[in-house]
């Protein structure tokens, strides 16, 4: 500090102070963190260091989170795709049995006009 007094001033300058000396050499002594004491400006300094920290920590659980998000959203999509297809094959089917027993009760009207009452009796003892 007495270092840091001594110095020449510029010309027009007001000489250096104990005050000016004091606060330029307290952010580099280590004898108050040795102590167990810190400077007010060092509490702040190691709190806003650790409120960035913070900050940058739930910045980047909000991204993952962002991105977990997005995927979900992908994977929804692709199961609506997914169900979407599966009812139209659903209703494809459909069709084609209700196709099919269409053509069944044709063939069945066929062949009751072309054997007559015979066929008609077989399926009633059935």
């Amino acid at each position: 500090m007495e270092a840091y007094v001594a110095q020449p001033t510029e010309e027009g300058k007001d000489p250096k102070t104990p005050v000016e000396a004091v606060a330029h050499v307290l952010p580099k002594s280590t004898f108050l963190r040795n102590v167990g004491m810190q400077s007010t400006e060092m509490k702040k300094n190691a709190k806003a260091a650790a409120m960035n920290d913070h900050v940058r920590e739930l910045e980047s659980e909000l991204h993952a989170e962002k991105m977990g998000s997005a995927r979900m959203q992908l994977q929804i999509a692709d199961l609506h795709k997914q169900l979407e297809d599966q009812k139209e094959v659903a209703r494809k089917n459909e069709e084609e049995t209700e196709k099919l027993r269409h053509q069944g009760s044709e063939i069945q009207s066929f062949l009751r006009s072309l054997f007559g009452s015979k066929f008609a009796s077989s399926d009633a003892q059935q």
